[in-house]
């Protein structure tokens, strides 16, 4: 195993950028995870990874356009996700399919270093930069993982291809108009084209990443910053795409750390807070229809296509880089919320199948197959280990409470937990690497009390706040955390005023019909006293409760439900 943590360490270090990041996660292959967000892991491998169709996503590279042109996304996010697990789980299954399906990929490269899906009579129309834009992001973390200079050759191929066709040159082309949504879509490439330039150090990627960030002021472009910075929401930016507006954010956060240019970073955080403020379900998702609304617009039914996957997945990943870049807790405190509640709630416990949309009241509507959220939501499912634990300069951090084993260069620690469930949680100290060191403890600021005891000593924690318990340490000692699933009652706003929510813990609750045949009533004043109840007979979620009336169960675990409670 330290082979291949030496070897990735190398890999990454090609360039290592400008500004440095304040977390750094407990690398895939020093972890395991176990209880809810370990089986929801497997299930994302046994149930969806190990049963995606080969054919299906390399047929349009092989004999384009396939089925449909914009069917090449799919092949680099299954490799993006696949090379996550595979590091996390090391399943030789899953490695050989990998291989065969990178290996073909690149196979089917042109000589002028085209990987797209399109005919030659329609390229760089519509999505085939958002194609090639997936292909470097599958390909460079394939190179990353395996070490494989085949992966990284190929992409250097595209990359060269698309810095000679896009720009302001003499007989280059517009990058803007050779695509969808106000070419946010074709410069939402910005983010695998930086990460080629920390893995080559090749100033020519760079200078294309800079190409793309000054097309968006182009009188046909979508003022991406510029508009971030004069109004501070993405609902008055472009055309208010949630997917691609989000995608083309990572790319400026990339592009921040690799060059420590300081106008980049704060129209991303007025976006970050513009859409956690005032565009963000309370279970950790954006967008209607797919498109971000106006302030505090959140329908949650059936007919409102309420969180697109992909909106979902990218801002958990815009999230999850604003917190390894700053290590603070409020970016930590909506990972967690998006994981537990909309992230797995979107897919099926059961046989990983994913849904498109997921509401909030109204029925999930899970499915394999092939489609742009299909693909997405296994990538985000595949960075929980890197969310859940890590450390700073100061010591080991944890972010999310769950039973497993993590190590970083101060020790190893391993967890055990019931948590979502409860609220114990014993961290004990396996191999101290140094004595002296700082444990970093996430206070969610869900909670009520928080404390922790180790050596005689107890810990008050802060909600919203890092605990941090500094002190020479030795193999066998444990910290014991009490850390109270405070419920809350949450109103609904100008989307369902005469409604409320339920949330335990991280956790939002719903009304599952099938739990409630005689429909679903007002929880009145029990809705903050909840009751722990057996599961009934046929549902096979571990954690049932009752609020008066109405029997909740996370909305991770539902199907069909609703989420928005009658006031009375």
């Amino acid at each position: 195993m330290k082979w291949l943590v030496g070897m990735l360490a190398a890999a990454a270090a090609v360039f290592a950028g400008t500004v440095p990041e304040k977390f750094d996660p407990a690398p895939f292959e020093t972890q395991r995870i176990e209880g809810m967000l370990g089986a929801r892991l497997r299930v994302n491998l046994e149930g969806r990874l190990l049963h995606v169709d080969e054919a299906r996503l390399l047929r349009g590279f092989e004999q384009p356009p396939g089925e449909q042109a914009w069917i090449g996304e799919h092949a680099g996010k299954y490799l993006d996700a696949a090379c996550n697990t595979w590091r996390f789980t090391h399943d030789p299954r899953l490695k050989e399919q990998m291989d065969r399906i990178a290996g073909a990929l690149m196979r089917s490269q042109r000589a002028d270093g085209y990987l797209g899906t399109y005919t030659d009579d329609k390229r760089w129309t519509e999505w085939d930069v958002w194609v090639h834009k997936y292909d470097l992001i599958g390909l460079l973390n394939y190179h990353e993982t395996t070490g494989d200079t085949r992966a990284l050759e190929v992409a250097r191929r595209v990359g060269d291809l698309l810095a000679r066709t896009f720009g302001t040159g003499p007989g280059q082309r517009d990058i803007i108009a050779a695509s969808t949504h106000v070419g946010m879509a074709a410069t939402s490439v910005l983010e695998p084209m930086v990460t080629l330039y920390r893995q080559t150090g090749d100033k020519r990627y760079l200078d294309f990443c800079w190409y793309l960030v000054h097309a968006w002021d182009q009188p046909n472009g979508p003022k991406v910053l510029a508009s971030l910075r004069a109004t501070g929401s993405v609902f008055k930016t472009a055309n208010a795409k949630a997917y691609e507006m989000m995608s083309d954010l990572i790319g400026v956060v990339e592009l921040y750390k690799a060059t420590g240019d300081e106008s980049l970073l704060p129209p991303v955080l007025a976006a970050w807070h513009d859409i956690r403020d005032r565009r963000l379900y309370i279970t950790g998702t954006t967008s209607s229809k797919e498109h971000f609304l106006d302030d505090n617009l959140l329908p949650g039914g059936d007919k409102d296509d309420v969180g697109e996957g992909c909106a979902t997945v990218t801002w958990l990943q815009l999230t999850w880089r604003l917190f390894k870049l700053t290590g603070a807790p409020e970016y930590a405190e909506e990972l967690e919320r998006t994981v537990y509640n909309q992230l797995l709630g979107a897919q099926d416990p059961h046989n990983g199948n994913i849904c498109y949309f997921t509401p909030l009241n109204g029925t999930k509507k899970p499915g394999p197959g092939i489609n742009c959220c299909v693909s997405s939501e296994p990538r985000g499912i595949s960075l929980i280990p890197e969310i859940a634990w890590g450390s700073t300069e100061s010591g080991p951090a944890v972010v999310l409470y769950t039973p497993g084993e993590f190590e970083t260069p101060f020790a190893k620690i391993t967890a055990a937990t019931a948590f979502p469930a409860d609220g114990a949680v014993s961290l004990t100290i396996r191999q101290a690497k140094r004595r002296h060191f700082t444990l970093q403890l996430r206070v969610p600021r869900w909670t009520d009390k928080f404390t922790a005891s180790v050596g005689g000593r107890r810990y008050p924690g802060k909600p919203g706040e890092w605990l941090a318990i500094e002190r020479d340490w030795k193999a066998g000692d444990t910290v014991s955390l009490a850390i109270d699933l405070t419920v809350r009652t949450i109103p609904g706003g100008r989307s369902y005023p005469d409604s409320i929510a339920i949330q335990r813990g991280p956790q939002v609750l719903a009304a599952e019909d099938s739990l409630n045949p005689g429909g679903v009533k007002s929880p009145g004043e029990s809705a903050a006293a909840l009751k722990p109840v057996t599961p009934p007979a046929g549902w096979s979620g571990a954690q049932v409760y009752a609020a008066g009336p109405v029997t909740l169960v996370p909305f991770s675990d539902a199907m069909a439900m609703k989420v928005w409670l009658p006031v009375r």
